[in-house]
């Protein structure tokens, strides 16, 4: 709980020594005593606020400790060794937090103000089905949404469509030529075309539906493959997320900025700041006056703009609706294009840090031992569907965040098949299982939640299992601030883990106690009740029965 600590010590100092002064607690530690009897918390901010009031320690620390026993949440405050002080909570403040974790939506917060945030994640090419990598970023941004949201943001989800280019030219090619080998003819296939099997279900599917298309000229034949192949992958790509669980608020086409011309007005108005050349025929941003380490085309010698000039286009766009922050969300191949987009935000006159790049690692999955590299389906990467389909969305969600997004994840699928402890999704929604067990076979002896009778809950388990289930809010908030929604699997593996060592130490229900009984089957509601928020959060189940 140092973070409640650190709240009433910044509201003490504003206090005593004016708001000036608060930012030292940025700097101070809150750490637990390595001797219990020096209580539940220490802090060294007396030491550094010497410095700034040129006053000793000591007597800072008695100003600051005269102020906080006043209040109720801690049974005392002490100063020692010449400056510390030190903090144990009262019994009072563990049966507070506890009510307020029974009857309020105590995770709540307004630490983002509400700000108006972009996130865009996902924006997979409409080139090929979704893979493992694609399902990962899709549910760091989509529980990054859900937290936001949760602590006071405006944030709002986009998915970029990447539906012109070259890349959207290759697909058409690459359905063109399986149609003419259907058909018996001999065509090459292009190069670096699309080879999935899934190339050869489109053609198939667009034959069936235009029996006529391979009548039309080569050109406009490919155009036709191109649009269909990229409406029928982006319907599976809707129908893959939404299995997922992750929805978009709006569907953003690459294509439309051209459409609309606001990729030539961007570059217009770039031309009109004097960044823009002529050289070898093309046309190139002066990236390097903003820190990026070389000079970008944005038209090629052949007329094409070259996919960054829509990627300044579609920024200008996300500026123009007035976000106060875009999030991207983009694989970790990605890394080196992030100076390139910051120098074109910085030349259309916006903060860079106004973008801020969450990059997603790669996923690696391994079953009986070996690493799986390849579907039929897809050739040569796995599909998001089939490890979907191979242990179920709840496992999928959950082991997507079990480490940062920037370290890579090995995806164990024989673990989260498995109905064992060691199985981290198994793990928490057996904890929320076993506690409705709790509740409703006491509900059939008569037994309920009460909460006249909470001071009795005083064991080091029972304390320990109230701070847990009140950290939701803290964990919340850092994941927020810090981009960081593994946060919240790793905190609900530690509430169960919590819950467990309570459990096996603790007997719930005693009918010889009753007013105990009642005290910790509200304690154990509390607990069922912060496990669901976070499952809830995570958008997986938290079952009744396993």
């Amino acid at each position: 709980m140092k973070e409640f600590v650190r709240e009433k010590v910044t509201e003490a100092i504003k206090e005593v020594y004016g708001e000036d002064k608060v930012s030292v607690v940025e700097r101070a530690s809150f750490e637990k005593p390595k001797k219990k009897e020096f209580g539940d918390f220490a802090t060294n901010v007396s030491f550094l606020l010497a410095r700034e009031l040129r006053e000793k320690p000591f007597v800072i620390a008695q100003e600051l400790s005269e102020k906080l026993s006043q209040l109720s949440e801690f049974e005392k405050v002490e100063v020692a060794g010449g400056g510390f002080i030190n903090f144990t909570f009262s019994q009072n403040f563990y049966v507070k937090l506890l009510r307020e974790v029974a009857e309020t939506d105590f995770y709540v917060s307004d630490i983002g103000k509400g700000k108006k945030i972009l996130l865009e994640y996902v924006s997979a090419n409409p080139t090929g089905p979704l893979h493992v990598g694609h399902g990962r970023g899709a549910v760091v941004g989509d529980v990054l949404y859900r937290i936001m949201k949760l602590t006071g943001y405006s944030p709002e989800r986009e998915f970029y469509i990447n539906d012109a280019g070259r890349q959207i030219k290759l697909l058409g090619l690459s359905i063109y030529a399986r149609m003419k080998e259907l058909k018996g003819e001999d065509y090459p296939f292009p190069e670096d075309g699309y080879k999935g099997e899934y190339i050869k279900e489109l053609a198939e599917k667009l034959l069936k539906e235009r029996p006529d298309i391979l009548e039309l000229p080569e050109e406009e034949a490919v155009e036709v493959a191109s649009e269909f192949g990229k409406e029928e992958l982006l319907k599976e790509i809707k129908e893959d997320l939404k299995e997922l669980g992750v929805e978009f608020d709006s569907w953003f086409s690459e294509k439309g900025l051209y459409e609309r011309g606001e990729v030539e007005r961007v570059l217009k108005l770039l031309d009109e700041k004097g960044l823009l050349y002529e050289k070898d025929g093309a046309l190139w941003l002066k990236t390097t006056l903003f820190g990026d380490d070389k000079d970008r085309v944005v038209r090629r010698s052949n007329g094409e703009y070259t996919y960054f000039a829509s990627d300044i286009a579609y920024h200008y766009n996300k500026i123009e609706r007035g976000y106060d922050k875009a999030i991207d969300v983009w694989g970790a191949d990605h890394h080196g294009y992030i100076p390139r987009v910051k120098a074109a935000i910085e030349a259309l006159g916006k903060d860079p840090d106004w973008l801020e790049v969450v990059l997603i690692q790669l996923v690696k999955l391994f079953k009986g031992g070996q690493e799986v590299k390849m579907s039929k389906r897809a050739g040569n990467f796995v599909t998001l569907r089939w490890l979907m389909d191979e242990v179920g969305v709840d496992a999928v969600r959950f082991f997507f965040l079990l480490k940062r997004h920037d370290t890579p994840l090995d995806f164990d699928i024989d673990l989260a098949l498995s109905a064992k402890n060691e199985n981290p999704v198994y793990y928490v929604q057996y904890a929320h299982a076993r506690l409705c067990s709790i509740i409703d076979k006491a509900k059939e002896r008569g037994l309920e939640p009460r909460d006249e009778h909470l001071n009795l809950l005083s064991s080091e388990e029972e304390k320990e299992l109230i701070t847990g289930c009140y950290m939701l809010r803290y964990e919340l908030q850092a994941a927020a601030e810090r981009r960081e929604p593994h946060r919240l699997t790793y905190y609900l593996i530690d509430l169960a883990s919590k819950l467990h060592r309570f459990y096996n130490k603790h007997r719930v229900v005693d009918e010889e106690k009753k007013e105990l009984t009642s005290a910790r089957l509200y304690l154990i509601e509390a607990v069922r009740k912060t496990i669901k928020t976070g499952l809830d959060i995570l958008n997986i189940n938290a079952p009744r029965r396993m």
